[in-house]
């Protein structure tokens, strides 16, 4: 892995993967320090880097994870200039990761987002993980800032006000369609949003200067729709243990995903599938909720089928959250194909009066926007 080559030593009755240093003593120390880092034992594991760096002083792993200790104990300069050291080495994604935090951290938010998006080019492994920090960044900037779009050219700046009073002021649809859908209903917010979502992306395609601005408002958008989305309470399964490591992490991505915090819930649902259950059913769900914000839809829809095929209440859960992700690929292709796919889902579940209040807001926005698409009555 990265600078090193990976290979095995014996000595007696010991038996050690060197991944990360040249010396058993090293991968020692190595594994000490990690374990000491993620315990906030920050100092400790300094001291623990810095006897590997003695016999390895261009040893990228132990850098970076100097760095880190230092990150983790507020030096962030004495920490920045470890990893530049780690990035003279050798381009690594670690080290452009974490200087990525720093930036975030001291409000430098451009050179953060420049970061991003290196890693995103270089590493596609840390794409998810860094497209969430780059719209943590981008959201952080905005709030940090006076909203100003008198910059952009007209046409971007009109769509733009549209989409806030639709986002922002619970300005009341045109179309007689949704006469009975008022202001003051939970039903209108959820219909209006993917219309402000769509004036947004337009006011982009309008004026690319607008961009940075939209995408925070984009991502508040995603945000409001994800909290929609279905997924199993683990807490009702007879055999629920908050110790063990499968229903933590689950309680925890859920939780990450009600604070925003997308990045930290990708990480935890990728380590269920990788080192725990690559069927875990529930993970599967979270992936593809999580695939639709980082708008990999078509791993998102996957993802949900699979959800559906595992049937009973799942069946529900992967076809309701399959829709929200064809009606976002009918924005992307333009092809009304998928939102039709969509509006027969939704057909199916109206027929059960259970899931009728669930549905309905979301299957009349899908009938409006098809008759735009269409240009003829649909009812």
């Amino acid at each position: 892995m990265g600078l090193f080559d990976r290979f095995k030593k014996k000595d007696k009755n010991i038996d050690i993967d060197l991944k990360f240093t040249n010396s058993i003593e090293n991968e020692l120390l190595f594994s000490k320090a990690t374990q000491c880092l993620q315990e906030n034992e920050n100092e400790e594991a300094i001291s623990l880097f810095n006897q590997i760096l003695k016999t390895e002083p261009d040893n990228i792993h132990a850098l970076n994870g100097k760095g880190s200790g230092l990150m983790q104990s507020g030096r962030l300069d004495d920490a920045e200039e470890i990893f530049n050291r780690s990035l003279e080495i050798k381009d690594n994604e670690m080290a452009y990761l974490n200087k990525a935090i720093i930036c975030g951290n001291t409000g430098d938010y451009d050179k953060a987002i420049g970061y991003c998006d290196r890693i995103i080019e270089l590493y596609p492994g840390l794409k998810d993980v860094a497209q969430g920090l780059r719209n943590t960044f981008i959201e952080n900037k905005n709030e940090n800032s006076d909203t100003d779009t008198s910059e952009f050219n007209t046409e971007a700046q009109e769509l733009i006000e549209r989409a806030n009073k639709l986002k922002d002021t619970n300005e009341i649809w045109k179309n007689d369609l949704h006469s009975e859908i008022t202001p003051d209903m939970p039903e209108f917010r959820r219909v209006t949003e993917w219309e402000a979502w769509e004036l947004y992306e337009a006011a982009i395609r309008k004026d690319p200067k607008c961009e940075t601005l939209v995408t925070s408002y984009i991502n508040e958008i995603k945000a409001k729709l994800l909290s929609e989305f279905l997924f199993f309470n683990v807490t009702m399964n007879e055999d629920f243990d908050p110790e063990r490591e499968l229903d933590r992490l689950k309680l925890n991505i859920i939780m990450d995903m009600a604070n925003d915090n997308y990045t930290a819930a990708m990480v935890a649902t990728k380590q269920i599938l990788t080192t725990i259950d690559e069927n875990d059913i529930d993970a599967i769900n979270y992936k593809g909720a999580l695939s639709f914000y980082y708008d990999e839809i078509d791993e998102a829809i996957e993802c949900f089928e699979t959800v559906a095929e595992s049937g009973g209440i799942y069946l529900f859960y992967g076809d309701f959250n399959k829709t929200f992700a064809l009606r976002r690929k009918t924005m992307i292709t333009g092809d009304a194909e998928y939102m039709v796919q969509a509006m027969d889902i939704y057909d199916e579940m109206l027929k059960d009066p259970q899931t009728f209040e669930k549905v309905k807001p979301y299957q009349r926005e899908i009938l409006d926007r098809l008759q735009d698409f269409m240009k003829v009555p649909l009812f």
